[in-house]
């Protein structure tokens, strides 16, 4: 994991796919807390929504940074 500004970077072990690592994830971090995946995966999104995650497509995501104000914008991406 490497840390760029507010956002963690995940590098997968060999042989594990990110999707792999998002579906345990969201498993692992949706028992008790809301979690949200972008992705516009169809696959992924069945899967995480059977996690009990909110899904979001990357579109969805694009707009939501987009109409954020530049002081929302700024505490994630400092």
């Amino acid at each position: 994991v490497t840390r760029f500004h507010n956002i963690d970077v995940v590098y997968t072990k060999e042989a594990e796919t990110a999707d792999l690592y998002i579906e345990k994830t969201a498993h692992k971090l949706a028992r008790g807390n809301q979690v949200t995946v972008a992705t516009s995966d169809a696959v992924e999104q069945v899967i995480i929504y059977g996690a009990g995650a909110v899904r979001l497509s990357a579109r969805g995501l694009l707009e939501r940074i987009l109409s954020a104000g530049e002081s929302e914008r700024e505490k994630y991406l400092c």
